[in-house]
C-alpha cells in the first residue's frame, strides 16, 4: 500500500514538501517574493506606506514598489531576479 505525503508532487520531482515555488504563474510567484521583499523594507521604513504589486514593464515581469510619503531606504535594484521599480503615491484629498 502506498502512502500519500499530502502533496501532489511528493516523491514526483525531487521537491520537498513545499520547497518550491510554481513559477507558471510569474505574476503571482512574484507576489510571494514582493511580500519578503515588502517584509524587510518595512523594518527599516516604518514611517513610510510601502506596498508592492506584480508589474510588466516593456513586456518583462517585475516588482513596482509604490510608496507614500519618504523614498524608501535600502530597495535593491533587482530583488530574486527581477527588477524592482518604485513609484511614488501622492496621498488622496482630505475629504470635505
Amino acid at each position: 500500500m502506498v502512502h500519500s505525503l499530502g502533496s501532489r508532487t511528493s516523491g514526483v520531482d525531487g521537491s520537498s514538501e513545499g520547497g518550491r515555488i510554481n513559477t507558471i504563474n510569474l505574476p503571482g510567484s512574484l507576489v510571494l517574493y514582493g511580500v519578503a521583499l515588502l517584509q524587510s523594507l518595512q523594518r527599516a521604513n516604518a514611517k513610510t506606506k510601502l506596498t508592492i504589486a506584480p508589474a510588466q514593464e516593456d513586456g518583462i515581469w517585475g516588482l513596482q514598489l509604490s510608496y507614500e510619503g519618504e523614498e524608501p531606504k535600502g530597495v535593491p535594484d533587482v530583488w530574486h531576479g527581477h527588477r524592482v521599480v518604485l513609484k511614488k503615491v501622492e496621498p488622496p484629498p482630505p475629504s470635505a
